[in-house]
């Protein structure tokens, strides 16, 4: 899959106005009897760090819904807002943080990257939500969801107005390993081949190390040379890099690997909440690649986050045509398949959804047109579904 969904143009309207009728309640949630008992949870840091706790708690989820993700995205561009629908016994039963950018006429186009996560019964009532919320009469909204596919969630979603995209951004399948059985039963279930090239790192001098405050114009250099050696697109800027460590560093497992003259040979970094873990950025030099420093990373990876409690860890999404390689080093780990609910969108009117799911299809080339909004991308740079 392509790169992670990305910021919009600067050409959308920042009009942060309060909805009629919003009233600030308390730290926990703000609105005025929005629709299906949702509620805008403010971005006051007692409420976000309530938010992280009750996220934790649902059984789906997702890193990409965290507080700090939701600073990140907002740095790149449009607005983070949190929605919840509160649970009877306490914390929320649904739960979606998203990005939206307000346009002329009351218009307004969101986006939302892991979730919504919950009860999907709650869903359907979430653009009704926003439209009250936001005081929009227009609204396109999307979603890339990482609980698992279900017969009823995709029949549920369809009969209250949501629709696969037209123009999708990627596949949602990924592989997933299953971390609480024990590092033995995890060296035993990876492919010969890949023990093998573990062995060779474990055995090439190769240092690895967590970086809370990495360097990154060195992480930059890594990936553009990568992007030239693969003919890749621009996965990440200088600016970019830095946003992400400074605004999801707590939520970012970042490791580097360095040869024995201190040289960075590869990177990776895995986004994490609770018991649930993601691959997120992965890039490694020449060097790397022939001291197979990016197998042993991802075992050290595993490693880590099993110590820190984490369960379940996503592999960051497949495409088995487009990438093949990073297909078959995933599979070679043991990990299981996983096909995901995965893209779905909602417009307020069919000439709406169908200009956006254009806007979308052409955002390879958008970036360069005045006056357009730079729509939301779905994936990740390790060519994912994710972030």
């Amino acid at each position: 899959m392509t790169a992670a969904i990305s910021d919009f143009l600067a050409s959308g309207d920042t009009d942060e106005r309060p909805a009629r009728g919003s009233v600030a309640t308390s730290d926990a949630a703000t609105s005025a009897a929005l629709p299906g008992g949702w509620v805008v949870v403010p971005a006051r840091a007692a409420a976000r760090a309530g938010w992280n706790a009750a996220l934790e708690a649902l059984p789906d989820g997702s890193p990409f819904q965290s507080d700090e993700w939701g600073a990140y995205r907002e740095n790149l561009g449009g607005r983070s807002l949190r929605y919840a629908v509160p649970a009877a016994g306490g914390g929320f039963r649904a739960m979606c943080l998203l990005q939206l950018r307000r346009f002329p006429d009351r218009t307004g186009i969101a986006c939302c990257i892991g979730g919504p996560v919950g009860d999907v019964s709650a869903w359907s009532d979430l653009p009704a939500a926003i439209l009250r919320s936001q005081n929009l009469s227009r609204l396109y909204v999307r979603f890339r969801c990482d609980r698992p596919r279900e017969a009823a969630d995709v029949v549920f979603l369809r009969r209250h107005g949501w629709q696969p995209p037209a123009v999708d951004t990627g596949l949602c399948l990924s592989l997933a390993l299953d971390l609480s059985t024990g590092p033995e039963a995890l060296l035993a279930g990876l492919d010969r081949r890949w023990r093998r090239n573990l062995r060779h790192a474990q055995e090439a001098g190769l240092t690895v190390a967590r970086v809370k405050n990495p360097d990154a114009g060195e992480v930059r250099a890594l990936f553009a040379e990568m992007e030239g050696r693969k003919h890749l697109p621009s996965l990440f800027s200088q600016a970019r890099l830095a946003a992400l460590f400074r605004h999801a560093g707590p939520r970012l497992s970042f490791l580097e690997c360095r040869d024995g003259a201190g040289r960075l040979v590869a990177v990776r970094g895995a986004a994490t909440v609770g018991d649930r873990a993601c691959d997120y950025l992965a890039a490694s030099s020449p060097e790397g690649r022939r001291l197979c420093a990016s197998y042993l990373l991802l075992w050290e990876q595993l490693a880590r986050c099993r110590r820190a409690g984490v369960v379940h860890y996503d592999l960051g999404g497949i495409d088995p045509w487009k990438n093949p390689g990073g297909h078959q080093f995933k599979r070679q780990t043991g990990a299981r398949e996983v096909e995901y609910l995965g893209e779905w969108d909602f417009a307020t009117s069919p000439a709406l959804r169908a200009t956006a799911n254009w806007l979308i299809g052409k955002r390879h080339w958008l970036p360069h047109l005045p006056h357009l909004p730079h729509l939301p991308r779905l994936g990740s740079p390790l060519g994912s579904s994710r972030g």
